[in-house]
C-alpha cells in the first residue's frame, strides 16, 4: 500500500455500455430494497430489519461484490492474489462471509479496510485476522482507545447534562442519541452514563485495530487491481474513509452519505459544518456510482443533493440561533420541504434540526 496525492485527471465514462449496465443493476437492487425497508419502517418499526435478508451477496460488476447484514452493507474485491474486504460489519456476518469467500473463491482476505471505527461496521475482523492486514484512517487510533473513567463529557453531551453532575441520567437522555438501550449501556448500574460508557456504545466491540494507518490518501494494489482510500474530512466521524474502486468507477460511503435518505436522525456525534465540506470533497472524486453502507445505491447527483440539504439545514439553524430561537422553535419551523421526497424524511427532518442545533451550539460557539 502506498500513499498518493489526489487524482488530477477527471474523465467521464457515462457513455460506456458496461457502466450503464452496472448503474442499472445497482439502482434496481437499491430500489427493490427501499420498498421493503420503507414498508418495514412504516409498519413494523424503524430499524428492525424485519423482512430483509439477513445475509446475502450481490455481484455489482466484474470482481466487485456487495454483501449484506440486514440494513448494513460491506464490499469486497476479488483479485488473483486474494480479496480486499471493506467493513467486516459485525461478528455475526463475518464468519458467514468467511465461509462464503472460501467456498466461492478459495482465496484469502489479504486486506480489510475500515470505513470508520464504529462497532456496527468495523467489528468482526477476527474472522479474517489470520490472513489480513487491517487499514484505517489515523484518527481511528485514538477513537478505539477506551477513555479513562474520569474523562469529562464531550461539549454536546454537556448540553444534555441538566443537573451538571457529569453523568447523563435516563431522563436527560430522552430525545437524544443515548435514549435507546440505556440500561444496557449503564454497565456500572448507577443510573447515569459517563464518558466511558457513552464511548462504549459505538466503539466497544471486536474491532481489530488497524495495522496500517493513513492520513489523507492511500491506495492498495493487489493482484493487478487497485483500491483507493480517501479522507474527505470530518463528517459523521473524524476518521471516515471513502473507498474508491477506480476501474469500476464506484465509491463506498458509510453513514455520512446515504443516497436518497437524509443523514440519520440526530446526526449522532458528527461535525455538521465540516460535513458540508466533506461532501464537497466527495463531489471532486472521479466516480459514477455510490454503493453505500446502508440502503440505496445512487450517483454523483445524490452527493450534490445531500450537500445542498446540509448546507440549507446549517444555514437555517445558524440563522435561527442568531435570532435567539431555541431548539424547539427551530424544529417546528425548519421544514426542509424541498426534500420531503427523501426516504424517512418525516423521521429524520426534525431530528436533523435538533442535532444540527446541538452541534452548532456546542462545537462552534459564537
Amino acid at each position: 500500500m502506498t500513499q498518493h496525492s489526489p487524482m488530477q485527471t477527471k474523465r467521464s465514462h457515462t457513455g460506456d455500455p458496461m457502466l450503464k449496465k452496472i448503474l442499472t443493476l445497482i439502482i434496481t437492487i437499491g430500489w427493490s430494497c427501499s420498498v421493503i425497508q420503507l414498508t418495514n419502517a412504516q409498519g413494523m418499526g424503524f430499524g428492525t430489519g424485519e423482512g430483509l435478508p439477513e445475509f446475502d451477496i450481490t455481484n455489482l460488476t466484474g470482481d466487485l461484490y456487495r454483501f449484506r447484514s440486514l440494513r448494513h452493507f460491506g464490499m469486497f474485491l476479488v483479485t488473483p492474489e486474494g480479496i480486499i474486504l471493506v467493513d467486516p460489519t459485525n461478528s455475526r456476518v463475518a464468519p458467514w462471509l468467511r465461509e462464503q469467500l472460501d467456498e466461492r473463491f478459495g482465496l484469502p482476505v489479504r486486506y480489510v479496510i475500515y470505513s470508520h471505527a464504529h462497532n456496527d461496521h468495523a467489528s468482526g475482523g477476527e474472522a479474517f485476522a489470520d490472513t489480513a492486514t487491517f487499514i484505517g484512517h489515523e484518527n481511528m487510533r485514538k477513537n478505539l482507545m477506551r477513555p479513562e473513567e474520569n474523562t469529562p463529557l464531550l461539549p454536546r453531551e454537556r448540553l444534555w447534562d441538566a443537573n451538571q453532575d457529569g453523568l447523563i441520567q435516563q431522563v436527560e437522555a430522552e430525545g437524544t442519541a443515548l435514549e435507546n438501550n440505556f440500561s444496557q449501556a449503564d454497565t456500572d448500574g448507577n443510573g447515569g452514563l459517563n464518558r466511558t460508557e457513552i464511548w462504549a456504545r459505538q466503539f466497544s466491540g471486536s474491532q481489530i485495530p488497524p495495522d496500517i494507518y493513513y492520513s489523507d490518501h492511500a491506495k492498495i494494489t493487489l493482484g493487478g487491481k487497485t483500491v483507493e482510500l480517501h479522507y474527505t474530512g470530518r463528517n459523521h466521524t473524524d476518521d471516515m474513509t471513502v473507498v474508491l474502486f477506480p476501474e469500476e468507477r464506484i465509491i463506498y460511503t458509510v453513514d455520512f452519505l446515504t443516497p436518497k435518505r437524509p443523514p440519520r436522525t440526530q446526526l449522532h456525534g458528527g461535525f455538521v459544518r465540516d460535513w458540508v465540506e466533506s461532501l464537497h470533497q466527495v463531489e471532486q472524486l472521479d466516480f459514477d456510482v455510490i454503493s453505500p453502507g446502508h440502503e440505496l445505491p445512487g450517483t454523483k447527483a445524490d452527493v450534490t443533493e445531500q450537500r445542498e440539504y446540509l448546507e440549507q439545514l446549517v444555514a437555517a439553524v445558524s440563522t435561527g440561533i442568531d435570532e435567539g430561537k431555541n431548539k424547539e422553535e427551530l424544529v417546528e419551523t425548519i421544514l426542509m420541504e424541498n426534500y420531503d421526497h427523501l426516504i424517512e424524511y418525516d423521521l429524520s427532518r426534525p431530528l436533523n434540526v435538533d442535532g444540527a442545533y446541538e452541534m452548532l451550539v456546542s462545537q462552534y460557539p459564537r
